[in-house]
């Protein structure tokens, strides 16, 4: 967990100093510079410039940045390990924080921040920014920064250091980077650049399911039918596996990844893993292996660990990663992961309208199983899991209550890195910002609650409209709550967790959040934005009924066509590119299609 040692909250008071209170700024002014190391990593002088931003922005004062090879002053901010810090506490040990801790303490009338030079400087500014100045960065161009006349500071003595090493909200709206490093994400799909200290980096390539990179087909098959995967007594070609016992496989996959580490210094991860299909290797000597083992990731983790032990030596600090996904899931019975070697566990069979931990659907009752032998066996473990419905990405999913819950069993179960991913390849899909805003709460600290993440988003995002929004969400989360409705990331919309009822209650509370946001224009294009979910959901299911797929129900059918013309009025200015994953969205054509599937003339 992040770790905590006597944290002392801010006061933000006016009225005279209390006994160890330091008065950062008052009126305008301020007498504390901010000092760095002429020699500090970019990311931690980055971090300074931010606090001076970020404090000017609070309290309207500037201050200055300093090396710390000026004369020291008495009220001094110290960001990262430079001279004044050793002059200050000469004791302090850095080491422990690793790359991304830091530490927040108050010695005398001077504040000090100070962590890893990778990125725990940096993210120190920002811890002290949000957790004691009260800052919030909800998404790329909307946040919450607190105004102050008088800006004071109580006692400080804190330590932070992140349980996960590998932090990534996989959506679309968190690709920012400075949205990324302010929450202190290190998201591998997220422009982080080397002011932000980077990111945990996959190689170009090598991010997943890399098996047809490692040993191309079209350049093997011909000559070497027997590197590829055997189906039913014949070698496959097309939508092929590795024959993963075949020793020239192992040779090139670990010729393959040299090079690529040569190649790539800058990345850390490299991933070896099979394809996105089924089509596993069943010649004689994989299919005993997995036999023996009882999982058919066995002849893949003897793979995967043949090329991490063959790179170790030369590339020390660099990960083979590979995939405990669909039919490599199970764990196996005695092969074990080498040190270098994560196991990137998926969750993607599951419900996501429950907590992993207490749903009692099959699927998820099989993955808990999986979760708990992996955490005992595999020394590095990460999770890929789910968190948008790929068939419909406007459709409502009520999966916004799990989110903090997964990542907590996640981190009892001794896992070290979670990708929680989203609608990646679009913005303006179903409450993605929200979502992203939660994950980021809950993956930097599991004990954030997940219900002050919402409210404070909310109010942030929707300001006045927060109300009736937060309405909506416990209407869509309830129903599948009070009903035991399970949810999964191909959901229809046709799926029980949707009724016409829920969805003309639904329409109602944003009308009202449309009505509140009125006399702002920039909240309420967010929520005429964040309407389209609601609005798909009521067209498409209209669609249905016209279709007699669906009960008709006349009221529900008056509905979609009032809604028909708001939605794509909306659509239309949108962002959005994709009604799901695999296909750009042609919004036009969906226009004339749908107009004419609901019987609505369109002129």
């Amino acid at each position: 967990m992040v770790s905590f040692c006597a944290m002392a909250l801010l006061s933000l008071v006016s009225g005279g100093s209390a006994a160890g209170e330091l008065v950062l700024a008052e009126g305008g002014r301020s007498p504390y510079q901010i000092v760095v190391a002429d020699d500090a990593s970019l990311s931690t002088k980055h971090g300074a410039e931010e606090l001076q931003t970020f404090l000017e922005e609070i309290s309207g004062a500037k201050l200055p940045i300093v090396s710390d090879r000026q004369p020291a002053t008495p009220r001094e901010i110290v960001i990262g390990d430079n001279a004044r810090l050793r002059a200050i506490v000469p004791e302090i040990d850095l080491k422990p924080l690793g790359p991304e801790g830091y530490i927040i303490r108050v010695v005398g009338e001077r504040l000090i921040v100070a962590g890893g030079a990778l990125r725990g400087n940096m993210y120190g500014v920002y811890g002290f920014l949000e957790d004691h100045l009260g800052c919030r960065w909800f998404a790329p161009g909307v946040s919450r920064i607190p105004k102050r006349t008088r800006l004071t500071v109580g006692p400080i003595d804190e330590r932070q250091v992140p349980v996960l090493e590998y932090r990534a909200p996989f959506v679309f709206e968190c690709f920012d980077g400075d949205w990324c490093a302010r929450n202190r994400m290190n998201s591998n799909a997220a422009r982080l650049g080397e002011k932000h200290g980077g990111k945990v980096k996959f190689a170009d390539g090598f991010f997943c399911h890399t098996f047809n990179r490692l040993v191309p087909p079209e350049k093997y098959f011909d000559d070497h039918p027997e590197y590829f995967s055997m189906v039913k007594g014949k070698r496959q070609r097309d939508r092929s596996q590795l024959c993963c016992t075949n020793p020239d496989v192992v040779r090139i996959c670990t010729e393959t990844i040299r090079a690529a580490m040569r190649a790539q210094p800058e990345a850390a991860v490299f991933s070896v893993s099979h394809n996105d299909w089924y089509n596993y290797c069943e010649c004689p000597a994989c299919s005993e292996l997995a036999r023996r083992e009882g999982s058919q990731i066995a002849p893949v983790l003897q793979l995967v660990n043949s090329v991490a032990e063959a790179v170790e030596k030369e590339f020390p600090d660099k990960i083979v990663e590979t995939l405990a996904y669909q039919w490599t899931r199970r764990p196996p019975k005695t092969i074990r992961p080498r040190p270098n070697v994560v196991i990137r566990l998926c969750s993607i069979e599951c419900c996501f309208s429950h907590p992993l931990e207490t749903c009692d659907g099959e699927q998820n009752r099989a993955f808990r199983a999986d979760v708990e032998t992996w955490s005992k066996i595999a020394p590095r473990l990460w999770v890929w899991d789910y968190a948008t419905d790929f068939k419909h990405y406007l459709l409502p999913f009520p999966n916004q209550r799990v989110r903090g819950p997964n990542v907590r069993f996640f981190v009892a179960h001794n896992v070290k890195g979670i990708m929680e991913q989203d609608t990646y390849n679009t913005p303006d899909s179903e409450l993605a910002a929200l979502g992203g805003y939660i994950s980021a709460k809950c993956l930097w600290n599991p004990n954030y609650d997940p219900e002050t993440a919402m409210n404070e988003f909310l109010e942030g995002y929707y300001g006045r409209a927060a109300e009736p929004i937060r309405t909506y969400i416990d209407l869509l989360h309830d129903r599948v709550e009070r009903e035991n409705i399970h949810v999964n990331i191909w959901a229809e919309c046709n799926s029980p967790h949707l009724t016409d009822e829920l969805l003309i209650e639904a329409n109602e509370c944003w009308r009202q959040a449309e009505n509140l946001a009125a006399d702002d224009p920039a909240t309420l294009n967010r929520v005429k934005l964040s309407r389209m979910s609601v609005d798909y959901a009521i067209l498409e299911r209209g669609r249905l009924q016209a279709a007699e797929k669906l009960p008709l129900n006349e009221r529900f059918a008056a509905l979609a066509a009032a809604r028909f013309g708001p939605f794509f009025e909306t659509l239309d200015r949108s962002a959005l590119t994709r009604l799901h994953e695999w296909k750009l969205l042609d919004k036009k054509a969906y226009r004339r299609e749908l107009a004419d599937n609901l019987g609505l003339s369109e002129k």
